[in-house]
C-alpha cells in the first residue's frame, strides 16, 4: 500500500514539475494575456492568467522545501510510530514552510498588483468605470503639466502598496 501511494505520488509530482517547467518557458504576462483574450474585461480573467503565472513559485518553493523536511529523522521517526500524514504536516510540514510561504504570498501580491498596473496601462486591463490603478495613471497622464498631483497620486498609491507588501515579506523572515 505504500509503494502504490508513493508511486502515484511521483507520478503527480512528475506532471506537476514538467507543467510548471512549460509555464515557465512563456513569459507570465504573455501567459495573462492569452487568458484575457479568452475570457475578455473580467476579474476573473486577471485572477485566472495571474495564478496561473504565479503559482509555480509557490509550487517550486513548497515541493523543494517539503522534500527536505519529509527527509528528516524527525519525520521518519514520527511515520514509524505510525503518524499519518495530516499530523506529519500539522507538526513537522507547516512549521518549516510557514514563514517562506508567507514572504512569497507578500512578494506574490506585489508581482499580480505590477502586473495588474501593468496591464491597465496598456488599456489591456479592466474597462474603464472599474478603478484600477494602471487605467488611473493612463487616463491622468495627458494632464500631467496641469495637474501633477494628480497623476501622482495612483504612482504614490501603487508604490506604497508594493513598499508596504516589499516591508511586510522583510519582517517576515527567520
Amino acid at each position: 500500500m505504500g509503494t502504490l501511494a508513493a508511486a502515484r505520488g511521483g507520478w503527480i509530482d512528475r506532471l506537476l514539475t514538467m507543467l510548471a517547467d512549460a509555464l515557465l518557458a512563456l513569459p507570465g504576462l504573455l501567459l495573462v494575456l492569452i487568458v484575457l483574450a479568452m475570457v475578455p474585461g473580467t476579474a476573473l480573467g486577471f485572477w485566472a492568467g495571474l495564478s496561473l503565472v504565479l503559482w509555480v513559485e509557490f509550487f517550486r518553493l513548497t515541493r523543494a522545501a517539503t522534500r527536505e523536511t519529509l527527509a528528516s529523522p524527525a519525520v521518519q521517526a514520527s511515520r514509524l510510530l505510525g503518524f499519518g500524514p495530516a499530523y506529519l504536516f500539522r507538526v513537522h510540514v507547516w512549521p518549516e514552510i510557514a514563514p517562506m510561504m508567507l514572504t512569497a504570498a507578500a512578494f506574490g501580491t506585489a508581482t499580480a498588483i505590477m502586473a495588474i498596473a501593468a496591464l491597465g496601462f496598456v488599456h489591456v486591463g479592466m474597462p474603464a468605470p472599474t478603478p484600477e490603478l494602471g487605467l488611473m495613471m493612463v487616463e491622468l497622464l495627458p494632464y500631467w503639466r496641469e495637474a501633477p498631483l494628480a497623476l501622482l497620486s495612483p504612482v504614490i498609491a501603487t508604490f506604497a502598496l508594493l513598499l508596504g507588501l516589499t516591508l511586510l515579506a522583510g519582517s517576515r523572515r527567520t
